[in-house]
């Protein structure tokens, strides 16, 4: 008998209490994008999302990944830029559903990169190759899953952002469960 894994959504706040990420302005970056990985949790109907714990490392997290083609993986980040006046939101897919604009995981970062945008009012930046990234490969974005997306939800460094960001949590919480279970329903 042939067993397949269930179907899962993961979602990852990206960094860990070992690692917080980019620091700007008094903030962590793993301190923001675990309020938002919580409130997606908060808000979302899946009985089958699976979140990183906040003392594993990025590594010891993917081992847990255990997609199946139509699993969701979700990391959740936030850009760092020089300039404090620069604002957006980004996704980054694998090279492969790049090149699909028709993939799943090209259609969901869209539609991340749209409902973030309108609701933290900052530049939609767009769906990126994980090779322009700061990697040239996304080891997360390349686990087998059928959907994939990294989102850099704003830029740390910019002014109001950690604060825009906290302030409409809920919203940002709802919406993103929202498009997490419409993808992950797609299978």
């Amino acid at each position: 008998m042939i067993q397949f894994s269930p179907l899962r959504t993961y979602v990852s706040a990206g960094h860990n209490n070992a690692d917080p990420g980019a620091v700007a302005n008094g903030h962590k970056e793993a301190d923001i994008t675990k309020i938002i990985r919580d409130s997606i949790v908060d808000y979302s109907e899946d009985k089958n999302i699976v979140v990183d714990k906040d003392w594993e490392t990025n590594k010891q997290y993917q081992t847990r990944i255990k997609p199946a083609s139509g699993s969701v993986v979700f990391d959740i980040h936030l850009n760092a830029a020089v300039s404090n006046t620069t604002r957006g939101v980004e996704c980054y897919v694998n090279k492969k559903d790049f090149e699909s604009k028709n993939s799943n995981s090209y259609k969901m970062a869209n539609e991340v990169n749209e409902f973030l945008s309108q609701t933290l009012g900052i530049k939609n930046r767009g769906v990126k190759p994980e090779n322009n990234s700061q990697h040239s490969r996304i080891g997360i974005l390349n686990l087998g899953s059928g959907i994939s997306v990294l989102v850099e939800v704003d830029f740390i460094t910019g002014i109001g952002a950690v604060e825009s960001i906290v302030s409409f949590k809920d919203v940002i919480g709802k919406g993103l469960a929202n498009i997490l279970k419409k993808y992950d329903d797609l299978v």
